[in-house]
């Protein structure tokens, strides 16, 4: 490892330039003193820089009437206090957070100049940089930002990254060793130097570094699979297996400060929304989901995908007469939609409507037969109506139909074992599901328990062992 660099003073912008003695004239000190306030704020008032101009930045054709809505609102309120760095930033983050980064990097550039004690705005005037597809120049100018700004920690997380994907490993050292003293708390810093040493081919080394990176923060998906990959590295086949399993599905994502905080309230881009509501309902939140997409629902009143997805989160709010009532009217619209279809079976399921919650489900079987979720809704409608065999033959064809969705088979082994007590088929479904995705832990846990209930001791033993590795390393319980 390369010594920890000394991070030099913050420059002073009044630093002196000539270090030649300069005899200060012998005029009466309150004269003095005048004349020096007022050459001060006549320099100050010809020297400050005069704000860009700010156009119209959601003026494209095709863009989202809710983006436009939004951006132009906030493009308003910074056209009326031109020279407020705050007002450039807050319209820079809304573009940035809905893909328009041409116009955001001339919003953060902006800031930038009206705020030059700022560094969050020439770092994510960089951000915009990388996003537009320039990895040299965002890098430079991310190294620019830490020069300028050397205690700010997320702009060396920013270097570090950067070099790192660039292949610089030596200036990624340098860059998340510094990371590290200045934000002792922060995951990336050992986690960044931790493959530096990974690719560097000292596995050894970078354990421990990737290990710490997880107790700062438990159940990093990035962290979890670079384990994988330093286990598979010293021959520790299981835990690699294990460790990749529970990283999967997750891209890294960047230090976190207080503007990219600000960045999912201004999403208005629908995918974004999506995305945004999905994550809130499995979090527990289907209120604040339901919420989002409503707001939505104001630009985009028949959207067939967002009316769909409206009535998902009140699904799971447990109001599905309101679900029905938005669904109806898109399958009046169109009667071969199956997305809305299904969702439809499931509302009319909760509903206690069994018999139209079951006819809805074949038709959607009818309409997309090799769509696993269209028999997952017949399984739903049938376990509803209290029919397992029914339910475990629909789930069977789901599973031929996504035979990588260890999902399914969990919910197969859960019928035959809480329902139908077969202990030797719920076992076969949970090995394969296991197989599938060892770090899944609730299929690990119902393993578990078979294998004690049938006097297995030895087995339970090695499932409960994995459940406890996975729980040290991402803060669930064992």
């Amino acid at each position: 490892m390369n010594p920890s660099p000394e991070i030099p003073p913050d420059p002073s912008p009044f630093a002196a330039t000539d270090t030649r003695r300069v005899t200060p004239p012998s005029w009466h000190a309150p004269w003095r003193g005048a004349l020096l306030v007022s050459v001060f704020l006549s320099w100050g008032a010809c020297s400050r820089p005069e704000p860009p101009p700010i156009g119209n930045p959601a003026s494209g054709s095709g863009i989202d009437p809710a983006v436009v809505d939004h951006v132009s609102g906030l493009a308003v309120m910074a056209r009326q206090r031109p020279r407020d760095a705050g007002a450039r930033a807050s319209l820079g983050i809304a573009l940035a957070a809905n893909g328009l980064w041409k116009e955001a990097r001339e919003a953060f550039q902006a800031a930038a100049v009206l705020d030059p004690g700022e560094p969050l705005a020439p770092m994510y005037a960089a951000i915009a940089l990388q996003e537009l597809s320039d990895g040299p120049g965002s890098l430079r100018e991310f190294r620019e930002v830490a020069g300028r700004f050397p205690r700010f920690a997320p702009a060396w997380y920013r270097v570090g990254e950067a070099s790192l994907r660039s292949g610089e490993l030596d200036a990624a050292e340098e860059a998340f060793t510094t990371l590290v003293r200045l934000a002792p708390g922060e995951s990336r810093g050992p986690m960044g130097l931790g493959e530096v040493r990974f690719r560097r081919g000292d596995a050894t080394n970078a354990l421990p570094l990737v290990e710490r990176a997880l107790e700062l923060e438990p159940g990093s998906r990035p962290a979890l699979y670079l384990l994988g990959q330093i286990f598979r590295s010293l021959g520790r086949g299981e835990e690699a297996r294990v460790a990749i399993s529970a990283g999967t599905g997750e891209a890294r994502q960047p230090m976190t400060d207080p503007w990219a905080e600000t960045a999912p309230e201004q999403v208005r881009l629908l995918p974004g929304v999506f995305q945004q509501a999905e994550a809130l309902s499995a979090s527990g939140r289907p209120e604040a989901a339901v919420a989002l997409l409503e707001r939505a629902r104001r630009f985009h009143p028949d959207h067939a995908g967002l009316l769909n997805q409206l009535a998902v989160a009140l699904n799971r709010c447990g109001r599905p007469g309101q679900a029905l009532g938005l669904l109806a009217p898109v399958l009046a619209k169109d009667p071969g939609a199956v997305a809305p279809r299904i969702t439809r079976s499931h509302s009319l399921a909760q509903a206690g409507n069994l018999e139209a919650a079951l006819s809805e489900a074949r038709e959607a079987v009818h309409l997309a037969p090799r769509l696993a979720q269209s028999h997952l809704a017949l399984a739903n409608a049938y376990l509803a109506a209290e029919q397992d065999a029914e339910a475990l033959s629909a789930l069977d064809e789901a599973s031929r139909c996504d035979p990588a969705n260890a999902e399914i088979l969990l919910e197969s082994a859960t019928i035959r074992w809480r329902n139908l007590r077969d202990a030797a088929v719920a076992l076969a479904l949970l090995d394969r599901a296991i197989d599938l995705q060892p770090s899944l832990v609730p299929a690990l846990r119902l393993r578990a328990e078979v294998q004690e209930t049938i006097g297995d001791r030895e087995g339970a033993r090695r499932t409960t062992g994995v459940i406890r590795w996975l729980a040290a390393r991402t803060g669930g319980r064992p």
